[in-house]
């Protein structure tokens, strides 16, 4: 039988010849996911390797698993299952000790935390220069509200889809509270951005530098927090992170694309704590917010296209500001290479141009009665199966009504195949429920506005 000894030297040589080969597959990767992984136990079948946290054996696994297993299979020359445990990380000079003049370089690197993400000003992105809309107006108003008076509403909670300005409010923001306290710390940062971090903490033994630094923010704006779920140690960190923060009362400003209720994978006392303050939907803008963002677009460019062409993009693309300003720099891009002038351009030409941009926009706003089905069900706090049901308490029979009005609206399927799709209701049920949500939007404006907000979220609505 194998002295202990002998075991713990054979499970350093394999895992220094398994370093090589991952070092060989990428150097980059194996700084980041391996330099600090201790070698501790090995068996016929299996091996153990010691690591920082349970949060950085997930991140080897979902990222780079598979590069481990094949080095393992080739060092060992036979496949083997990989244990992680926790509480181990090699010295990083141990890693580099073999090359020193790249170790000065890493020790010279590590004030990192002087470089950690300040905020740097965007200057295109300010209050004064965002096009308000219905859409928007009250995460407006917050976003500003929590510029002027931090702390008040915190956190507030920005969400809504791609593309329609929650990033250029998190900007705004940054840039006034600089503006007027030019000492503040301001750090803006994307969730990924933040789980780097963290990453590189735990592999360079900064933990220490890493809270220091978030947890003393006057401002912390976290971009895209759904990213945040399914991690559960860095929730554990953003947890601390946030009550630091707000013990303080600096002030914290979050965007998703989700309510937090709705983010599967975030921790419960997460999701209560990004609602204990002000949260705020963006949804998709309508026809004449759009237009006035080209306007304003097209107001910095020195180039200015004819106006039917803005009000043709304004109709056709409505889903995504940024699709909407790209269409844009497209059509003034090829007035300026391709054109004397840009009111040579026609609707047509403009079109052809635009087309897998128009096609996007087709797909991304095409109704059917599923889409209905879920958006209602959403919007009311409903499941589906509660609207195309038999059940018939106010709480579902209104909505069920709204959705069959939106089905007839919004679709071309005859009022037979419609009442089919909402439980085999007859055709009779559908014209009572169409014309019972007309009478009563004549005469109910809460009614009226919420019939407005589904559309908008159908993104079917034209302000």
């Amino acid at each position: 039988m194998k002295t202990f000894e002998e075991t713990t030297a054979e499970c350093t040589s394999l895992w220094s010849a398994a370093s090589e080969y991952l070092r060989a597959t990428s150097a980059a990767m194996y700084q980041q996911w391996f330099a600090c992984v201790v070698p501790l136990e090995l068996t016929d079948s299996s091996i153990t390797l010691g690591v920082p946290d349970d949060f950085f054996a997930d991140m080897i696994r979902i990222n780079a698993m598979s590069y481990l297993e094949d080095a393992l299979l080739r060092a060992a020359g036979h496949s083997l299952t990989v244990d992680f445990k926790e509480g181990y990380s090699a010295p990083v000079k141990k890693e580099t000790a073999a090359e020193p003049v790249r170790e000065v370089k890493v020790e010279q690197k590590e004030p990192e935390k002087d470089v950690r993400p300040a905020f740097i000003p965007g200057v295109r992105f300010t209050f004064e220069n965002f096009v308000i809309g219905e859409a928007n107006r009250y995460a407006f108003s917050c976003a500003r509200s929590a510029a002027e008076h931090p702390g008040e509403l915190n956190p507030l909670y920005i969400y809504g889809g791609t593309g329609l300005g929650k990033t250029h409010l998190l900007y705004a923001v940054a840039n006034q509270v600089k503006r007027e306290n030019p000492s503040a710390k301001v750090c803006y940062i994307p969730s990924e951005n933040f789980l780097n971090d963290y990453v590189k903490a735990c592999m360079n033994h900064t933990h220490a530098d890493f809270r220091d630094y978030y947890r003393n923010l006057d401002l912390l704006l976290i971009d895209d927090v759904h990213n945040l779920a399914n991690k559960t140690q860095l929730q554990e960190e953003f947890f601390n992170t946030f009550n630091a923060i707000y013990s303080r009362g600096g002030q914290i400003i979050l965007t998703s694309d989700k309510q937090p209720s709705e983010i599967k994978g975030l921790e419960d006392r997460l999701v209560s704590r990004f609602q204990q303050g002000a949260m705020t939907q963006i949804t998709p803008p309508g026809y004449e917010t759009r237009l006035a963002i080209l306007q304003a677009k097209q107001a910095n460019q020195s180039t200015k296209i004819p106006h039917e062409l803005l009000v043709f993009i304004a109709r056709r693309v409505t889903s995504q500001i940024r699709a909407l300003e790209g269409a844009l720099m497209r059509i003034i891009t090829f007035c300026n290479a391709c054109l004397k002038s840009p009111e040579e351009i026609t609707t047509a030409m403009a079109e052809s141009m635009l087309c897998d941009i128009l096609d996007s926009e087709a797909d991304a706003t095409r109704v059917d009665i599923d889409r209905i089905l879920n958006v209602v069900a959403k919007h009311f706090n409903l499941h589906v199966h509660d609207i195309t049901g038999s059940k018939r308490p106010k709480n579902i029979a209104e909505p069920r009504m709204i959705a069959m009005y939106l089905a007839r609206l919004l679709t071309d399927l005859p009022l037979k195949e419609i009442g089919q799709e909402f439980g085999g209701r007859n055709h009779t049920t559908v014209i009572h429920a169409v014309k019972q949500v007309e009478d009563d939007c004549k005469e109910d404006p809460k009614l009226q506005h919420t019939i407005v907000q589904l559309k908008r979220e159908l993104h079917v609505i034209d302000d």
